[in-house]
């Protein structure tokens, strides 16, 4: 399994594990691929870039994960609510990755909030690291 899916996994079940999203507003709308009218708001998982971050002795990768906060609500509160509930959830959290993967650490980056008039979109970044566990051989 990749370190990229690893952690996306693990962003889901941290995020599905906090009451706040999966009850209203949001309603469990944690989404990794968008369908044409999709109720909103929801949280898009957008991308994941891998970045070698090994050495020597450390397999290891340093991940950026971008989620958006979709909202159509007047105004910015009911995304920035959201943001806000995402941030909390992850930030400096301690999230169990799928093996081989283990979790170094994971921080927010940033927080943008835009809209175009019609929608608001909150934009946020965060920063992982994680490395490979070797395999113990058994005997």
């Amino acid at each position: 399994m990749s370190a990229e899916l690893a952690l996306q996994g693990a962003i889901v079940a941290a995020l599905k594990a906090v009451p706040a999203l999966t009850a209203a507003p949001l309603r469990g709308r944690i989404l990794d691929r968008v369908t044409l009218g999709q109720a909103r708001p929801y949280l898009h998982l957008r991308s994941f870039q891998g970045v070698n971050d090994g050495s020597d002795c450390v397999d290891g990768l340093e991940i950026f994960a971008d989620l958006d906060v979709w909202s159509e609500n007047v105004g910015k509160p009911e995304a920035s609510r959201i943001a806000g509930i995402v941030r909390d959830a992850l930030h400096e959290q301690d999230l169990e990755l799928a093996a081989p993967w283990a979790l170094v650490e994971i921080a927010h980056q940033d927080t943008n909030i835009d809209d175009d008039g019609n929608l608001v979109r909150a934009r946020m970044t965060f920063r992982a690291l994680v490395e490979r566990i070797p395999e113990t051989p058994t005997n």
